[in-house]
C-alpha cells in the first residue's frame, strides 16, 4: 500500500516541476537578456533535484521516508525560486 501512496505522491510532484521547469525556461529564454543566459539551467536543476529525490524514494520503499523526502525537496526548490529571482533582478 505505501508504494501506491509514494507513486503517487511522486508523479503528481514530477507532473508539477516539469510544468514549472518548462514554463521557466521558455520564460528565461523569451524574456531574459542575454548577460543571463546561464538561468536557463535552473529548470533542468530542479528537474534534477525531482529526479534524485524520486530515486531515493524508490530505493528507501517506506513512506516514512517519502514524508522527509518532500518538505527537503520543497526546500530545495524554494531556494532555487528565491535565487533564481535575484539573478534575473
Amino acid at each position: 500500500m505505501a508504494n501506491k501512496y509514494i507513486h503517487t505522491i511522486d508523479i503528481i510532484i514530477g507532473v508539477l516541476v516539469l510544468g514549472f521547469s518548462v514554463f521557466l525556461a521558455w520564460a528565461v529564454a523569451a524574456f531574459a537578456p542575454e548577460e543571463n543566459a546561464a538561468v536557463i539551467f535552473i529548470p533542468i536543476l530542479v528537474t534534477a533535484v525531482w529526479g534524485v529525490g524520486y530515486l531515493v524514494q524508490l530505493k528507501y520503499n517506506t513512506l516514512k521516508n517519502v514524508m522527509i523526502m518532500v518538505p527537503i525537496e520543497a526546500i530545495i526548490f524554494y531556494l532555487i525560486i528565491t535565487k533564481t529571482t535575484s539573478l534575473i533582478n
